[in-house]
């Protein structure tokens, strides 16, 4: 039996280092800036964005789940952070439109820039994996099924950027179990 776990660990580190550092750093101050902060996307990008949130409010954002409905409205000041490795998911595209519309900042984390989602977004975070199993469009090609890689490298990129933001802001694990759930 071969040991496919290398493979997926090879193509995702391939992925996770061409994802540059200056969007990073600006991607940081958005989240910084946020009043408050909206999660879009469908599928398994809509469970990796959600999951990104979760540890946003450990850290002590104020996190909706944009589609939930318990979210309120969005408004000039807060941060919409729209996933969708096409950029063309139409829930994750509508969203971006009315938020641009009503004043909100969008960050998308796509695949795919020039696409209606990228075109929309205030920043473009590129998580460049390939999104078919040919290439050919630029991203790292994957032997992995579907947009795998894409899912992997867009949760470990986020949760990166978690542990970016809990060292700059210097939040210790004793605060973040503070808001862990506990209802559970």
């Amino acid at each position: 039996m071969r040991a496919y776990r290398w493979i997926v660990l090879k193509e995702v580190a391939t992925v996770l280092d061409r994802i540059g550092e200056e969007d990073t750093i600006r991607f940081v101050r958005e989240l910084e800036k946020a009043k408050r902060i909206y999660i879009s996307g469908v599928g398994r990008s809509g469970l990796v964005v959600k999951a990104f949130g979760q540890r946003l409010m450990h850290l002590g954002w104020d996190v909706h789940l944009a589609d939930e409905i318990t979210a309120p409205g969005i408004s000039r000041g807060d941060l919409l952070i729209a996933c969708s490795g096409s950029g063309t998911t139409e829930l994750t595209v509508y969203m971006a439109k009315k938020a641009r519309k009503i004043g909100a900042r969008c960050v998308a984390l796509t695949a795919s820039p020039g696409t209606p989602l990228g075109r929309l977004a205030r920043r473009t975070i590129v998580i460049p994996a390939s999104l078919n199993s040919r290439g050919g469009d630029g991203g790292v090609r994957s032997r992995q099924p579907a947009r795998s890689l894409f899912e992997q490298a867009l949760f470990l990129y986020l949760d990166s950027l978690i542990l970016t933001l809990k060292d700059d802001l210097g939040i210790t694990a004793r605060k973040l179990r503070r808001r862990h759930a506990n209802l559970e």
